[in-house]
């Protein structure tokens, strides 16, 4: 699953368990029979607020909008309904590739959390995870690099290919291109369950590498 997929999953995660708020207090989109609690609506809107920052960026409207309704009302309950149409705009937008664009996007920001992730889970000697993850990080920042390069993608772009892509258009080189192509082999080593074809200490460099190769190329 890449880090859009993940993205998206938490967006319907999210909209799902509002929407059953919404049900549950019998909001009828004008009045509420009864007010969320404040803790379910806090606990909503402390996720959303960090999924906003990390797909759409802390600074855009969508976060700032966010923001903006909880402060001025002070987190009344009765406002959930304003917060949760801010959550399903920019949601709407990221599914239309209006984000993709955005410096939240062509950052390193959006792959800390997954970054730290794998960080961890080769720690506790999950290195098949790890390294399954570590990969998702990498083909998704590529296919952000493609992008800011105008360089065509198909629905579902293979790395070898946009790492092909990547090095005809000049981004970078033939040395860079086979670094990326056996850290791909690993992460496809570890999706098809053969642990026996890497080590820990490579999942390692390849997360140390994927750090790396995000601070010099999406910027």
């Amino acid at each position: 699953m890449g880090l859009k997929e993940m993205l998206n999953k938490r967006f319907d995660e999210l909209l799902k368990e509002a929407q059953d708020v919404l049900s549950k207090n019998g909001w009828d989109g004008q009045e509420w029979r009864s007010f969320p609690s404040e803790m379910e609506f806090n606990k909503w809107y402390a996720s959303a607020k960090n999924l906003i920052e990390k797909s759409c960026g802390k600074s855009s409207s969508y976060c700032n909008q966010f923001d903006a309704l909880y402060s001025e009302k002070k987190g009344n309950t009765y406002y959930m309904s304003g917060c949760i149409g801010i959550l399903q705009a920019a949601y709407d937008d990221l599914k239309a590739g209006l984000l993709e664009d955005t410096k939240a996007l062509i950052t390193a920001e959006v792959f800390v959390d997954f970054i730290e992730q794998a960080e961890y889970l080769l720690k506790e000697n999950y290195k098949l995870p790890a390294a399954v993850l570590a990969r998702a990080v990498l083909e998704d920042s590529m296919r952000t690099i493609c992008k800011k390069n105008n360089i065509p993608l198909s629905d579902k772009p293979k790395i070898d290919l946009m790492n092909a892509d990547l090095v005809k258009a000049g981004v970078y080189n033939k040395n860079v291109q086979k670094q990326i192509t056996a850290f791909a082999g690993i992460g496809n080593s570890a999706a098809h369950g053969k642990p026996d074809e890497f080590k820990e200490e490579d999942v390692k460099n390849m997360i140390n590498y994927v750090i790396s190769f995000n601070a010099d190329y999406l910027k």
